[in-house]
């Protein structure tokens, strides 16, 4: 039996939606740097970056 439910993903911070109040879905996207979370009512969507963000390129 395998489980539907990513330990990574329970572990990170829930987050309500901004105008529903209630609580978004999230997953982990962009090779699991960045969290994406959803309303699943009104579909508000917002994504926060994991971690620090990385230190320009220098040419």
């Amino acid at each position: 039996m395998t489980s539907t439910s990513d330990p990574a993903i329970d572990s990170l911070p829930d987050r309500l939606c901004t105008w529903c109040k209630v609580p978004m879905k999230k997953r982990l996207v962009g090779g699991r740097q960045f969290i994406h979370y959803t309303c699943p009512k009104c579909i508000f969507q917002h994504t926060t970056r994991l971690g620090p963000k990385p230190a320009p390129a220098k040419h």
